[in-house]
């Protein structure tokens, strides 16, 4: 079919949203053998100065869809976390670094900016066959029982055995599912661009932690970072309304010039902070996956983590029912059960670390810094808790770095 053409037939699956994990969602289903469109994708990704960190886990998934490389070609390698403590709380937690050849990985994974992510996907979607891509939002979503019905905001009408929305934090597939969910705002807001420094930034990411959020340096490519940090909204708001060089000065001062003179390069934004968890993942033939169904502040790199991890568990649900012959509806509550706990164990996790870190309550303090304390200086606990964070297996053997 035609890019925009979607045609009349029914599809066994109709994703809606254009991020990342919309697209790979769709490209998922397609290669297993499903008919597949997928709505809401931009015609030119939008750069809005944001990255995401994309573990080696993840990127597993995606080198299935063919598309590893070429992300990895976008972004650079994180070998290293150093968290360091700048708060001045009265117990102050130690700088503590992981590093990802102590468990035998070349690195945790890769930074990549999020134009890029889009651009690589959007590119495989439209080379992949069985999936029609299209830019039309919808509009209407109508549950006869037997399918779906979806009503494009053009006028287009379209039908299919199950409908996934990927459509964001606002997601319209959500509301019209009548699927509730919990929101919790923070004071905060994140401030994200990326920042061209004269010294090298050698893999590692660096993460300042502070009284209002964390403040960090992402590597995204040679001698470039990408830089969130997170502060109260209204001094976000009077950030954003500095000249770049002022803007840049008050980075390379918070950083203690750690990486030298920075200068922004590329676009700035601000993104207010929450915590967002739906109470279902599944109504019917309808299913969530990704920031629909789960966000939370840009803590541990868990955002698209996380929702590439619910594609991938639908993507294997889904394709087996269609290689059975059943109807690929019959799989939805096997993925929910699939994916709602370690939904709502990270969420709250994310929630726990945010919270203690911006609380300044001293039991807070004393408990973070002995929890890190921990960390740096017991060996395979450090270990155990890189590989959890990152989705490996706590026993998995070590490899080559």
């Amino acid at each position: 079919m035609a890019r925009e053409d979607l045609g009349k037939a029914p599809f066994d699956a109709i994703v809606v949203g254009g991020g990342a994990a919309g697209l790979s969602t769709a490209i998922g289903l397609a290669q297993g053998g499903l008919s597949v469109a997928i709505l809401g994708v931009p015609d030119t990704p939008r750069d809005d100065g944001r990255s995401a960190a994309l573990f080696q886990s993840s990127l597993d998934f995606l080198g299935s869809l063919g598309v590893e490389e070429a992300l990895k070609a976008a972004g650079a390698p994180l070998r290293a976390i150093k968290l360091i403590d700048i708060t001045g709380a009265l117990v102050r937690a130690p700088t503590t670094t992981f590093k990802a050849a102590e468990i035998g990985q070349a690195a945790f994974g890769w930074n990549i900016p999020n134009a890029k992510i889009i651009e690589v996907l959007s590119a495989e979607a439209r080379g992949t066959a069985g999936l029609s891509v299209s830019s039309a939002f919808i509009d209407q979503v109508d549950d006869t029982g037997e399918c779906i019905r979806v009503t494009t905001a053009d006028g287009a009408v379209l039908e299919a055995r199950v409908l996934i929305g990927a459509d964001g934090q606002k997601s319209r597939v959500r509301e019209q599912a009548g699927i509730s969910h919990r929101v919790k705002p923070y004071p905060q807001s994140a401030i994200t661009c990326r920042l061209r420094h004269p010294k090298d930034h050698e893999d590692v990411s660096l993460e300042f932690h502070t009284r209002e959020g964390p403040f960090t340096f992402v590597p995204v490519g040679d001698g470039l970072s990408a830089l969130v940090w997170i502060m109260k909204p209204e001094k976000a708001e009077a950030m954003l309304k500095l000249s770049r060089e002022a803007f840049a000065e008050a980075v390379t001062r918070r950083s203690n010039a750690i990486l030298g003179t920075v200068t922004v390069e590329g676009p700035m934004a601000a993104v207010p902070l929450q915590k967002l968890v739906a109470d279902r993942l599944v109504e019917g033939r309808i299913a969530l996956v990704g920031e629909a169904a789960h966000a939370f502040p840009p803590i541990g790199a868990q955002g698209l983590n996380l929702g590439l991890k619910d594609v991938e568990a639908l993507v294997k649900r889904l394709t087996a029912a269609k290689a059975a012959g059943e109807d690929p509806a019959s799989a939805l509550p096997a993925y929910a059960r699939d994916r709602k706990l370690d939904v709502e164990m990270r969420s709250a996790g994310v929630d726990v670390l945010n919270s203690a870190l911006i609380a300044d309550i001293l039991p807070f303090d004393i408990a973070r810094a002995a929890g890190l304390a921990v960390l740096r200086d017991v060996g395979p606990i450090r270990r155990l808790a890189m590989r959890i964070g990152g989705w490996n297996s706590p026993f998995r053997a070590k490899i080559p770095a």
